[in-house]
Protein backbone atom coordinates (compact mmCIF):
# COMPACT_ATOMS: atom_id res chain seq x y z
CA UNK A 1 0.00 0.00 0.00
CA UNK A 2 2.79 2.33 0.70
CA UNK A 3 4.19 1.81 -2.48
CA UNK A 4 1.11 2.59 -4.16
CA UNK A 5 0.83 5.72 -2.26
CA UNK A 6 4.37 7.12 -3.11
CA UNK A 7 3.61 6.52 -6.82
CA UNK A 8 0.67 9.01 -7.20
CA UNK A 9 3.27 11.75 -5.72
CA UNK A 10 4.55 13.55 -8.54
CA UNK A 11 6.07 17.20 -9.18
CA UNK A 12 3.62 18.88 -10.74
CA UNK A 13 6.16 20.21 -13.92
CA UNK A 14 5.71 15.79 -14.23
CA UNK A 15 2.07 15.56 -14.42
CA UNK A 16 2.23 18.82 -16.79
CA UNK A 17 4.14 16.90 -19.15
CA UNK A 18 2.11 13.79 -18.87
CA UNK A 19 -0.67 15.86 -19.34
CA UNK A 20 0.68 18.09 -22.45
CA UNK A 21 1.41 14.34 -23.76
CA UNK A 22 -1.85 12.96 -23.22
CA UNK A 23 -3.31 15.70 -25.09
CA UNK A 24 -1.50 16.25 -27.89
CA UNK A 25 -1.75 11.96 -28.65
CA UNK A 26 -5.56 12.72 -28.74
CA UNK A 27 -5.84 15.46 -30.78
CA UNK A 28 -2.97 13.22 -33.29
CA UNK A 29 -5.58 10.40 -32.78
CA UNK A 30 -8.27 12.56 -33.95
CA UNK A 31 -7.01 14.18 -36.83
CA UNK A 32 -6.43 10.69 -37.91
CA UNK A 33 -10.12 9.69 -37.79
CA UNK A 34 -11.66 8.59 -41.01
CA UNK A 35 -14.42 11.11 -41.72
CA UNK A 36 -16.91 9.23 -43.12
CA UNK A 37 -17.44 6.93 -40.00
CA UNK A 38 -18.77 10.20 -37.86
CA UNK A 39 -22.13 9.26 -38.63
CA UNK A 40 -21.80 5.64 -38.22
CA UNK A 41 -24.57 4.61 -35.15
CA UNK A 42 -23.68 3.50 -32.17
CA UNK A 43 -25.32 1.96 -28.94
CA UNK A 44 -24.36 3.45 -25.59
CA UNK A 45 -24.62 1.54 -21.86
CA UNK A 46 -26.67 -1.53 -21.20
CA UNK A 47 -29.71 0.33 -22.21
CA UNK A 48 -28.11 0.48 -25.96
CA UNK A 49 -29.25 3.82 -26.21
CA UNK A 50 -28.80 5.33 -30.44
CA UNK A 51 -26.26 7.81 -31.28
CA UNK A 52 -23.12 7.69 -33.72
CA UNK A 53 -19.68 8.50 -33.57
CA UNK A 54 -19.73 11.80 -33.68
CA UNK A 55 -21.83 11.64 -30.97
CA UNK A 56 -19.90 9.45 -28.80
CA UNK A 57 -16.68 11.67 -29.33
CA UNK A 58 -18.96 14.78 -28.57
CA UNK A 59 -19.60 13.68 -24.95
CA UNK A 60 -16.14 12.47 -24.35
CA UNK A 61 -15.53 16.00 -24.96
CA UNK A 62 -17.67 17.46 -22.48
CA UNK A 63 -16.96 14.66 -19.95
CA UNK A 64 -13.31 15.29 -20.34
CA UNK A 65 -14.28 18.94 -19.64
CA UNK A 66 -16.23 18.50 -16.88
CA UNK A 67 -13.16 16.69 -15.09
CA UNK A 68 -10.45 19.94 -16.06
CA UNK A 69 -13.15 22.44 -14.66
CA UNK A 70 -13.06 19.53 -11.19
CA UNK A 71 -9.39 19.91 -11.24
CA UNK A 72 -9.55 23.96 -11.63
CA UNK A 73 -11.65 24.36 -8.86
CA UNK A 74 -9.92 21.53 -6.99
CA UNK A 75 -6.77 23.85 -7.09
CA UNK A 76 -8.42 27.04 -6.12
CA UNK A 77 -9.76 25.38 -3.14
CA UNK A 78 -6.00 23.62 -2.06
CA UNK A 79 -4.77 27.20 -2.98
CA UNK A 80 -7.14 29.05 -0.36
CA UNK A 81 -6.36 26.40 2.03
CA UNK A 82 -2.79 27.03 1.74
CA UNK A 83 -3.19 30.79 2.23
CA UNK A 84 -5.32 30.16 5.40
CA UNK A 85 -2.78 27.93 6.90
CA UNK A 86 0.08 30.11 6.58
CA UNK A 87 -2.37 33.15 7.59
CA UNK A 88 -3.00 31.07 10.83
CA UNK A 89 0.76 30.02 11.41
CA UNK A 90 1.82 33.90 11.16
CA UNK A 91 -0.99 34.81 14.01
CA UNK A 92 0.53 32.02 16.50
Amino acid sequence: MRAEKEDLIHEPATLLVGLRNGIDTAIARLRKWPEASLSEPRAVGRAGLPSTVRGLLFHAAEHAQRHAGQVIVTARLVRGLEKLLVAAASTN
